[in-house]
C-alpha cells in the first residue's frame, strides 16, 4: 500500500465519519450565510468592506474544532486496534503513512474552507460589486492564511494523535488545546492581568513585552493578520503606530508559519521515534 492508497482511505473515512461531514457541511453553510448576511448589513459598497473581519468570528470557532476533530484520532485510534502495525507491516515506511493521512484528511479539510470561502465571496460580490485583479488576490490570499490556520490545528490534533497511547487520552488533550486556545484564552490572559496588577507587576494596560507572550497564540496570530493584511483599520495595541516592532504583523506572520510547522513536524518525529 503506497501513501496514495492510505490517503485515499482516509479521505474515505473522514467523508463517512457522519459526525465530520455534518460538521463540515455547517461550517460551509455558516460561510454561505455570512457572504449572504454581509452585503445587506453595510451601507457603503460591500466590496470595498471588511468581510475578512466579518467572518473571522465564525472562522476561529469552527474550523479549529473540525481540523482537530479530522486529525486527533488518525495514528492512535488504529495503534490502539492494531491496524497500524498491520499498515506498517504491508510494508509501509513510516512516513508514508503520516504523509498518506495528512493529505487524505487534509484534502476534506481543504474542500470545506475552499468551498465555504469561495461561495460566500461569491455571495458577496454578486450582484452588489465587481470583481478587479487586486481583490481576488487579496482574498485568494485571505483564503491561503485561512486554510494555514486550518493547519495549525490540524497538526496539533496530529501530534496529539502521535504522543498519546489511547484514544480517550488523545481526546482529552486535543480537545483540551482547543478549549484552552479558542474558548478561554481571553480569560487567560485576563486572569493573568488581574494577577500582575495585585502584584504591582503591571499598573493598567500591558506592556508590550506582555502583549507580546499573549499574541503567540495561533487564534490571536490569525486575527492580527487577517486585520493587519486584508483589512483597512490599522489600530489596537497590536497594529498602532505606536506599538513596538515585534508586535507588528511581520512578526506575527514568522510566528504563524512557526505553529504551522513545529506541530507536523513534532507528531511526523514522535511517529518515527515511537515503539509500536
Amino acid at each position: 500500500m503506497t501513501w496514495q492508497a492510505i490517503a485515499r482511505k482516509d479521505y474515505a473515512q473522514s467523508r463517512d465519519s457522519k459526525l465530520v461531514r455534518y460538521l463540515l457541511y455547517f461550517f460551509v453553510a455558516v460561510c454561505l450565510l455570512g457572504g449572504y448576511i454581509y452585503p445587506i448589513t453595510v451601507e457603503a459598497d460591500p466590496t470595498k468592506g471588511e468581510f475578512t473581519g466579518f467572518m473571522t468570528g465564525s472562522i476561529t470557532l469552527l474550523l479549529p474544532l473540525l481540523a482537530i476533530l479530522l486529525s486527533y484520532n488518525s495514528i492512535v485510534g488504529e495503534r490502539e486496534s492494531g491496524q497500524l502495525n498491520l499498515l506498517l507491516s504491508l510494508p509501509n515506511k513510516r512516513r508514508e503513512v503520516v504523509f498518506g493521512k495528512l493529505v487524505g484528511r487534509g484534502l476534506f479539510l481543504l474542500a470545506g474552507v475552499v468551498v465555504g470561502l469561495v461561495g460566500a465571496g461569491a455571495l458577496v460580490v454578486y450582484p452588489f460589486g465587481s470583481i478587479t485583479v487586486s481583490s481576488t488576490l487579496s482574498y485568494a490570499g485571505y483564503i491561503l492564511l485561512t486554510l494555514a490556520f486550518g493547519g495549525i490545528f490540524y497538526g496539533i490534533g496530529l501530534a496529539v494523535s502521535t504522543f498519546t497511547t489511547s484514544k480517550r487520552l488523545a481526546t482529552m488533550t486535543g480537545f483540551g488545546a482547543y478549549f484552552l486556545f479558542v474558548l478561554v484564552w481571553d480569560g487567560v490572559r485576563q486572569g493573568i492581568n488581574i494577577g500582575l496588577e495585585r502584584l504591582g507587576v503591571i499598573n493598567g494596560t500591558p506592556p508590550d513585552w506582555l502583549l507580546f507572550v499573549y499574541g503567540i497564540e495561533p487564534t490571536m496570530l490569525y486575527d492580527r493578520l487577517v486585520a493587519a493584511f486584508f483589512e483597512e483599520d490599522m489600530t489596537g495595541a497590536y497594529l498602532s503606530a505606536d506599538a513596538s516592532w515585534y508586535l507588528g504583523e511581520w512578526v506575527a506572520l514568522a510566528l504563524f508559519l512557526t505553529w504551522v510547522v513545529v506541530p507536523l513536524a513534532l507528531g511526523y518525529w514522535r511517529f518515527e521515534v515511537t515503539d509500536l
